[in-house]
């Protein structure tokens, strides 16, 4: 695995790659806001902010299933929470489809508003960084003020992720090529104890030679970029609509469906 799986479609040419990753990180931390501050109990009025990641996948021209198999990839995690609910929440609430009414466990509606957030929000960042390259969006973080040590610890994580990832598919590899699959259960589970130590071996060793090199080329504590982001009048006008639109899905909506 590479960085390339995730910056495959960060190098675009269209509008949206165009604006400054500041405007589109803002927009995104602002439509994440406005999605969890609506009451766990409201569904059917977070409608209208499933627009705001479809449009810009559709502007920037990424498959939709690509955003999708993010979701589903990181589905696994939300999925226990959103069983749980209804065991937990047992209050009635009333619920309405077109025209009919009807009453329903608070818990799965609870369940329904988590996973609808999920998706949308999953959505939101795969459009974000799908648009945007990694190290443009670390430049944004670091402009507008995020601690420099987190920032350079979301690099170093970046980078080096996809290093630990191949050494463990080295690791797996050499284990196939030794007939691990006809082991019996019980062989296979004590040698994954292991290859995980080797694996933290390996990686600790691996840090060590990567943080020489580094400062071997000057490192001082900040990720170096040569990126030098512009905020343009374009930009301002892509967070005015997305501001507007925002308002619109948080307050305009709801009331005209009847409430907050």
């Amino acid at each position: 695995m590479h960085h390339y799986h995730l910056d495959h479609f960060a190098h675009g040419d269209s509008a949206l790659h165009r604006l400054d990753a500041r405007a589109k990180l803002l927009a995104v931390l602002a439509y994440s806001l406005v999605l969890i501050s609506f009451d766990r109990y409201a569904v059917t009025v977070l409608l209208p902010l499933a627009a705001g990641p479809l449009v810009m996948l559709w502007f920037a021209r990424i498959p939709v299933t690509f955003a999708l198999r993010r979701v589903l990839i990181l589905s696994p995690f939300i999925a226990m929470l959103c069983l749980l609910s209804p065991l937990y929440d047992h209050t009635r609430q009333a619920a309405a489809l077109g025209a009919w009414t009807f009453t329903i466990s608070g818990g799965w509606l609870t369940a329904a508003d988590v996973a609808v957030k999920f998706c949308l929000g999953v959505l939101a960042l795969t459009a974000m960084m799908a648009t945007t390259p990694f190290a443009l969006l670390l430049e944004a973080l670091r402009r507008l003020g995020v601690p420099a040590l987190l920032v350079a610890q979301l690099a170093m994580l970046y980078r080096y992720v996809f290093v630990l990832i191949e050494e463990a598919g080295r690791l797996r590899q050499a284990r196939d090529f030794r007939g691990a699959a006809a082991a019996p259960a019980g062989r296979r589970l004590a040698a994954a104890g292991g290859i995980i130590a080797a694996l933290f071996l390996r990686t600790l060793e691996r840090s060590e030679r990567v943080y020489t090199a580094m400062l071997a080329r000057g490192y001082q504590g900040l990720p170096p970029s040569l990126s030098r982001l512009r905020f343009h009048a374009g930009d301002a006008a892509f967070l005015a609509g997305a501001a507007a639109y925002l308002v619109f899905c948080r307050w305009v909506y709801p009331a005209m469906m009847g409430g907050l």
